[in-house]
């Protein structure tokens, strides 16, 4: 299968169209007003406008509030008015201030003062100011969500490697993650592209940094570094493990106790039968047999059926963690219960 690579361009473009219209406002706590409209809808008052709330903003206002969100979400909108409008006010009198992150007339996150802008547009600046980026590693895969951006970068040249008897060519490379809303930190992977079959595995953090105290320059040192610490010993560690899962059996129920906890981790309960569907495909296609190796291809190959970057990511992030670590170290879900 070949490997399409996507204009750093495209990618500039489209994080620049994103950024149309968004707005910050540090605003004291007691200049905001909180309304719930007759079909529910939230609406935040404040000095610089009226603005809808995002759901990810109404988790972040309940939080603030000590206020929870299920509950919240239960109740008529007259009473969901009333729980808003009598918790804000008693935070009220604690003083303070909060920043409110907006794009147009939405409200898209309500966060402390002290969360600290790390955009989409200064992480790929970063990028492409690093020398390795551009030439050693060019954008493959990319998703922007409400909650985060999700980018991945591949080395063009694959490395060769014999599995099985058979030669397959391998890209190694980064997973980058970033959120603008406090969903989730600026975060680097190690990432592991197979050219026969298409499927991204992503490994454990390398890098990451919350959006606190974030020092621009500190920043671009630490990414670089840890870019070449993915490329050059992570991702390789990701081929040796996936090489060796050939030759790990399944126990019995291992099987069905990863469908399970992957259907569980997306809230898909129909993934399960995609799974079963992709792992009997993996066995016939490879000839891996009831092993580990074809326990994570399946699940790799299913992450990237799948619409949502941040349930692709999950799963192809959750896929790799059961590799083995080289430690004799046994994933959890191999444990059968009551051990």
């Amino acid at each position: 299968m070949a490997v399409s690579f996507l204009p750093f361009d495209a990618v500039k473009n489209a994080i620049a169209l994103d950024d149309a219209q968004k707005a910050d406002y540090l605003v004291p706590l007691s200049d905001l007003e909180l309304e719930v409209g007759e079909k529910g809808a939230w609406l935040c008052l404040c000095p610089f406008g009226t603005f809808s709330v995002s759901p990810i903003a109404q988790g972040q206002i309940c939080q603030k509030l000590g206020l929870p969100l299920s509950y919240l979400r239960r109740c008529p909108p007259w009473l969901q008015r009333q729980n808003l409008s009598f918790w804000l006010s008693r935070r009220q009198r604690k003083g303070g201030k909060v920043l409110l992150r907006t794009k147009g007339e939405v409200l898209r996150a309500f966060l402390s003062p002290s969360f600290s802008p790390f955009d989409h547009r200064d992480l790929l600046a970063v990028l492409e100011s690093l020398p390795s980026v551009g030439e050693n590693l060019l954008p493959f895969q990319f998703a922007l969500t409400e909650k985060s951006l999700h980018l991945s970068l591949l080395a063009p040249e694959p490395f060769e490697v014999t599995w099985d008897g058979q030669r397959e060519k391998l890209h190694f490379g980064v997973y980058l993650r970033n959120s603008e809303v406090g969903f989730a930190k600026v975060a680097l992977s190690a990432c592991l592209h197979r050219h026969a079959c298409g499927n991204l595995f992503v490994s454990e953090t390398v890098f990451a940094k919350v959006h606190l105290w974030i020092d621009k320059k500190a920043i671009k040192e630490r990414l670089s570094s840890a870019l070449e610490r993915a490329v050059s010993l992570t991702a390789p560690k990701v081929a040796e493990a996936l090489m060796a899962s050939l030759s790990i059996s399944l126990p019995s129920g291992a099987k069905e106790r990863v469908f399970q906890h992957a259907a569980k981790m997306a809230g898909q309960k129909a993934l399960k039968d995609l799974l079963a569907l992709e792992y009997e495909r993996e066995k016939e296609t490879s000839g891996s047999g009831e092993t580990l190796f074809t326990l994570v291809q399946a699940l790799a190959r299913a992450a990237s059926q799948l619409p949502d970057a941040e349930t692709r990511f999950s799963l192809s992030r959750f896929a790799t963690s059961l590799l083995p670590k080289g430690n004799g170290e046994v994933p959890f879900l191999f444990v059968p219960s009551g051990r």
